[in-house]
């Protein structure tokens, strides 16, 4: 082996360890956010469908949060294709956007061991993936998703055009 090669594969591993702290890095601070998020006292989803040329109706949904500081959040989602569940891959963007911080809550996840519906994914591999709600698993999973979370999950309005639904939090 020559000097050359020996110093390109320790330059390679330093930059292979360089990039897996980057990652780190930024993986922390994705997770901080998450946890950071406001607590909600309710979230509101509504839901238009608009028609698409190409995919049918496609769910354009605005989520508006009331934090228990009594501020207004304000989130949005959309969906396209075919083949799942649109309706609940944007109430997953929004429950992921506001409610994603419950999924880390030690009295959550003690519940969650006992039984975990269909629809959450906790992550196994804390350095990679952030625990998150699923989307395209049908709408009315999140009724047992918000009542395993702390919640209460009920539709306000079902029209041809607009679905109305609200989170929310249980008082303890």
């Amino acid at each position: 082996m020559t000097t050359a090669t020996i110093e390109n594969d320790t330059r390679k591993e330093k930059a292979e360890a360089r990039k897996a702290i980057r990652e780190a890095v930024k993986f922390q601070k994705k997770l901080e956010a998450v946890k950071a998020q406001p607590r909600l006292e309710s979230l509101t989803i509504t839901i238009e469908w608009k028609k698409s040329r190409m995919w049918g109706m496609n769910p354009h949904a605005t989520g508006e949060a009331r934090t228990t500081e009594g501020m207004r959040l304000v989130g949005t989602a959309t969906a396209s294709g075919y083949g799942y569940c649109k309706g609940s891959t944007v109430i997953a963007d929004l429950f992921n956007q506001f409610l994603r911080h419950k999924l880390y809550d030690s009295d959550i996840l003690a519940r969650l061991a006992i039984e975990k519906p269909y629809g959450i994914s906790l992550t196994k591999d804390e350095n990679k993936y952030l625990s998150r709600f699923d989307g395209g698993i049908g709408e009315d999973c999140y009724s047992d998703i918000s009542k395993a979370i702390g919640g209460t999950w009920k539709r306000l309005a079902n029209t041809k055009s607009v679905d109305v639904y609200e989170y929310r939090e249980i008082s303890k």
